[in-house]
């Protein structure tokens, strides 16, 4: 039976974490998949799988439909759309790109406007969600451009993410996935202080992580990460380093809005005291880790 994206022609650029399981969900609806990473080494499993390897972002858009981009930061979604051999400089009026990334408006802004220069079309859709809905298709994604981009791009997202929300025609979609990983980023600061505080007084870490899971503040993250939390095991989904990032374009954002976040700095403070020791590559729910298990502030 032909999958719903068979044989379209579609270029995926970033192979990580998030990315790599979300390339495989559009390869299994029958897209004819291109991949593209600036390490070569993550495109052998999709590879493997059946999708086409492409040695750079212009490359993997030859003869796309559509383009994919999921990357860490500005510089990276900068380089993959405007620079030497990147997407903007490929890309005509036939091509849509969408970004995934969690990046700035202002980076985003920038993007926008090299693809637009060669008339080719442009969605953001940054998601939520962990590597785990990522793999099953359960992502939410933050949508934002023209209305003819999200249409011609609705078959492959449906793949992705069981939820879309259309916010605007520019940068919201951005905005709006700043603030939830800066809610996302305070949770296991604060978590962390609450498992402290119950130990010391007597109860199990988990019977607290249950309890928690079961009450009113119970969330969808909570439960992914709660065997994790438990055993301590801080494999990174997402690091320290990562939602440091994030941290710091919503704070960067907001001072220029002139918008006060002063908790959202302590939280930074606190990511930041983990990261000066050694521990930016770790998953970023370490910062519940118990005090025994957690390496001197320097």
């Amino acid at each position: 039976m032909a999958g719903p994206l068979e044989g379209i022609r579609i270029a995926w650029i970033g192979v990580g974490n998030m990315g790599l399981p979300m390339a495989r969900r559009l390869l299994g609806a029958g897209a004819a998949l291109v991949v593209c990473d600036r390490d070569p080494r993550r495109v052998v499993q999709l590879v493997a799988e059946g999708a086409e390897a492409a040695a750079r972002p212009a490359a993997a858009i030859r003869g796309a439909a559509l383009s994919f981009s999921m990357v860490p930061d500005d510089a990276a979604l900068r380089a993959v759309v405007g620079g030497p051999d990147g997407v903007a400089g490929a890309a005509g009026p036939g091509l849509v790109h969408v970004d995934l990334s969690t990046v700035s408006p202002a980076a985003s802004a920038e993007v926008a406007a090299a693809l637009a220069a060669g008339g080719a079309g442009y969605l953001r859709c940054p998601v939520s969600g962990s590597t785990v809905t990522a793999a099953t298709g359960q992502l939410t994604l933050f949508c934002s451009g023209p209305v003819a981009a999200l249409e011609r791009c609705g078959p492959a997202l449906d793949v992705l993410g069981a939820r879309r929300l259309h916010l605007g025609l520019a940068e919201e979609a951005r905005v709006l996935k700043l603030l939830v990983n800066l809610v996302v980023a305070a949770m296991p600061a604060l978590l962390g202080e609450a498992l402290a505080f119950g130990t010391r007084l007597g109860l199990p870490r988990d019977v607290i992580v249950d309890a928690l899971g079961q009450s009113v503040v119970g969330t969808p993250l909570l439960a992914y990460k709660a065997d994790a939390i438990k055993r301590e095991d801080w494999t990174p989904a997402a690091s320290i380093d990562l939602l440091s990032k994030d941290l710091d374009l919503a704070l960067g954002v907001a001072r220029e809005a002139g918008i006060a976040q002063p908790l959202v700095a302590l939280v930074r403070e606190h990511y930041a005291a983990r990261q000066a020791c050694g521990e930016g590559g770790l998953d970023f729910f370490s910062l519940t880790a118990s005090p025994a298990a957690r390496r001197p502030i320097q």
